[in-house]
């Protein structure tokens, strides 16, 4: 890592020089690791783009530890397709760990896919084939991406034809699980347009996941539409896991392709055995495809009311939410709690609420453009009753609960105060609405809709697969109380009986028997806490 200097320098007060070298010249974009800024390198002139650490996660010792391994993993990456890292150093003013990459031109494929809709046949296949040769690539090291998108594919045209570039491997990780507590320590990363069931699962990852989204982009390009209509999060992430891609046609009428429907479909099967097993059989079918029968030209673009990725996400950097509880557990309910917040529902109301004239202020939504979405009794709720839900949601700790109503009440702020008041009610009833389908959708979130001293009542009288005696499920009572609940951070009161009612309700689902889930309507979750008597 480089050393920076001890003083802080600017130019004409303005531009900031980082580690002696780099003249910041403006942002381009935030994200939940930290944000992007373009860059002008002294005395050589090279254009350079800087990513910071933000400054409450630089001090973070397990997230600086996911920094420093989004370095080590791009220096892997040498192919051409792939944007290069050039130097890492820590900034001495705020102390932000940062990353210089090359900065790449050109426009983001989501930008191209705004503007003039579905792409040519031809040159959508030619950035697919591009994408795939560098996953190939980053693969053949043990290195998964993570977080394929429009976004993270750049685009440059000249008279050469497209270039392509893949950006950001900054969540991606090795593949062996000797790395795998870098998800395991509560972050899940991804974009939920994209993940792969196994992701959304917090399961261990190969390259599979990255064909997986690969197939999505590609869908994306070959329709100008994705190919899932849910409008929230929650609903995506459910999509991914349950819901079979549609075929070309299904979304965009006029492009029947069965052949490509075919090697889509197959690349996003929802079974990582099913796709391919590599990129480059996925290139290869690619290839292979003949030509389609409807026209070369683009499809139009598409309003963003008919678009099925939610609003929040072309505005909101990937997902990368750092969650609190202990390390031994890969949570999927993490993402859910915080995308539902974030998200839930609001994909068209927001939309709708973009195109209508100016409102007042009102005391109720039921007037809001967009708010039909809703049940009428949420609709009818105050908004500090609505303030009030979201605090008390079951989802996440209630620490989280309270930061999350202060970045809503904060992000309404960005709106023009004549919309102000709805855009805020619209994104608390997102959030209250979003906590039903997560508790109905997430196995890991079973225990949350039941009070502690049921949860210890059922553990210690409930047939369990294991046939423990009451004395040793006392023993596993005691032992979720010391090793997970008595680590906590004191600071946040309240948060221990989420997390007992989180790890209750999972040693319960995860050793009761058969016949008892069916008894208590609840699923095996994916992830258990492996616990045994002493």
């Amino acid at each position: 890592m480089a050393d920076a200097p001890d003083q802080d320098t600017f130019i004409s007060g303005k531009h900031r020089i980082i580690g002696g070298r780099y003249i910041l010249e403006k942002q381009l974009g935030a994200g939940g690791m930290g944000t992007v800024f373009k860059a002008s390198q002294m005395g050589v002139g090279n254009v350079v783009a800087i990513k910071f650490l933000n400054e409450a996660l630089s001090a973070d010792p397990g997230l600086v530890k996911r920094f420093e391994q989004e370095a080590k993993v791009s220096l892997e990456v040498t192919h051409p397709g792939a944007a290069q890292l050039l130097d890492t150093g820590r900034d001495p003013k705020t102390g932000q760990l940062y990353i210089v990459f090359e900065f790449v031109e050109g426009e983001d494929l989501r930008a191209r896919l705004s503007n003039e809709g579905a792409l040519p046949f031809d040159e959508a296949r030619d950035i697919a084939l591009r994408v795939g040769e560098v996953l190939a690539a980053a693969h053949a090291r043990g290195i998964v991406h993570r977080d394929i998108k429009p976004e993270n594919i750049r685009l440059r045209r000249d008279l050469g034809g497209t270039h392509v570039k893949v950006l950001d491997f900054g969540i991606a990780k090795f593949r062996p699980e000797a790395n795998a507590r870098l998800t395991a320590d509560g972050a899940i990363a991804g974009t939920p347009g994209y993940m792969a069931p196994e992701q959304v699962r917090a399961e261990a990852l190969d390259g599979r996941a990255d064909i997986y989204a690969l197939g999505l982009v590609t869908y994306e390009m070959m329709t100008g539409l994705s190919p899932y209509t849910s409008t929230s999060a929650p609903a995506l992430l459910v999509d991914q896991m349950t819901t079979p891609m549609p075929s070309l046609s299904a979304r965009a009428p006029g492009r029947d392709f069965p052949e490509l429907d075919a090697v889509l479909q197959k690349a996003c099967a929802k079974d990582a055995a099913q796709r391919y097993q590599s990129a480059k059989e996925f290139v290869q079918a690619m290839k292979a495809l003949p030509s389609p029968p409807w026209s070369s030209r683009a499809r139009p673009a598409v309003a963003a009311a008919n678009r099925a990725t939610p609003a929040f996400q072309s505005a909101a950097p990937p997902v990368a939410t750092q969650i609190q509880p202990p390390s031994k557990l890969p949570l999927v309910f993490g993402v859910l709690a915080v995308l539902g917040v974030l998200g839930g529902g609001l994909g068209f109301g927001l939309w709708k609420l973009s195109k209508a004239g100016p409102t007042t202020l009102l005391a109720v939504a039921t007037d809001c453009p967009g708010s039909e979405i809703y049940k009428p009794e949420l609709r009818q709720l105050s908004t500090r009753e609505l303030e009030a839900k979201v605090v008390a949601t079951r989802i996440m700790p209630p620490s989280l609960a309270q930061r999350q109503l202060s970045t809503l009440q904060a992000s309404a702020q960005n709106y023009d105060p004549s919309k102000r008041d709805c855009m805020y009610r619209m994104m608390l009833m997102g959030s209250v609405a979003a906590e039903e389908t997560t508790l109905a959708s997430t196995p890991e979130l079973w225990g949350h809709r039941r009070e502690v001293k049921d949860l210890e009542m059922l553990l210690l009288e409930m047939p369990l697969k294991q046939r423990w005696t009451v004395a040793q499920r006392k023993d596993v009572i005691a032992q979720i109380d010391s090793i997970f609940v008595a680590n906590l951070k004191k600071d946040a009161p309240g948060d221990e009986e989420h997390w007992r009612r989180q790890y209750l309700g999972l040693e319960l689902t995860c050793e009761a028997t058969d016949e008892t889930l069916a008894e208590l309507k609840a699923k095996r979750p994916g992830s258990c806490l492996n616990l045994t008597p002493r």
